[in-house]
């Protein structure tokens, strides 16, 4: 008889020490964002306040959490940001080497028991693309492959209080083109911010071999802005120059009349 009204007593313990996380939203980028009915993601993140990992949710569903503090994180693309469980406190996203993953993190937003209050969680995409378009109409045969590589200010991001890893980064890829006639690629970036962490791009023109041709900076750097799209419209095959001077920049559709003070000499 002990034994019983002692496992009910535990029972009701448990039960009266949880509370249910049911009034939460999720935005992306400020616009309302809900996971699609019967895909399995689980874009949710419960840490301690401590930042040791906890466990991860889907939206579909209210859960239950113990009574206390914790730290929710979310993103639409889990798989990709948080591959391994590990302490908030040490959650670093790195520049992807390819220049070909978008950063979509929360902030992390503080939430206590009794969980009565709505958690807002809005996800924001930390990074930016670089486009880069050649205007060539005539090709040079002597490449066949452009390798571009950009230099960067940051190499990662700490989601625990939303900063950036100030380090000096190069992330290059090759490309196969006709001589250089409708060259284009894309670059996703940390978002920049401030000018002194704007991104510089060198080119090298290879053989088919990978023999480098040549060689060319582009002359000042280049703003990259969460969620946004810098293009750069240039010659590859101006007369031979080792700095792109003549380009347009566009920035998220309008062009941009910033005048190239930080060229280098």
């Amino acid at each position: 008889m002990s034994l019983l009204l002692m496992t009910a007593c535990d029972n009701d313990v448990l039960k009266y020490d949880t509370s249910v996380v049911k009034d939460f939203e999720i935005q992306l980028n400020e616009e309302p964002w809900s996971l699609n009915t019967g895909i399995s993601t689980k874009p949710i993140f419960v840490y301690k306040e401590n930042g040791d990992f906890f466990a991860n949710y889907s939206s579909h569903y209210p859960f239950a959490l113990e009574n206390g503090g914790y730290k929710f994180v979310a993103t639409d693309i889990p798989e990709q940001m948080v591959p391994s469980p590990v302490n908030l406190n040490n959650l670093i996203v790195r520049q992807s080497p390819l220049a070909d993953q978008k950063v979509n993190l929360s902030a992390a937003v503080p939430y206590a028991s009794p969980f009565t209050e709505k958690l807002s969680m809005n996800i924001l995409t930390r990074t930016g693309t670089l486009r880069l378009k050649s205007k060539d109409i005539t090709p040079d045969p002597s490449y066949t492959v452009i390798k571009t590589t950009v230099e960067v200010k940051r190499s990662g991001y700490k989601v625990v209080d939303e900063t950036f890893v100030q380090e000096d980064l190069e992330v290059s890829r090759s490309k196969k083109t006709s001589g250089g006639v409708n060259y284009t690629d894309d670059f996703v970036l940390f978002q920049t911010d401030q000018e002194a962490n704007a991104v510089r791009i060198r080119v090298d023109f290879m053989t088919a071999d990978l023999v480098v041709v040549k060689s060319k900076e582009f002359s000042g750097s280049f703003p990259i802005l969460p969620n946004g799209v810098t293009t750069v419209d240039f010659s590859l095959n101006d007369p031979d120059t080792p700095i792109i001077k003549d380009y347009v920049v566009t920035i998220n559709g309008v062009v941009s009349t910033a005048k190239k003070t930080n060229a280098r000499q």
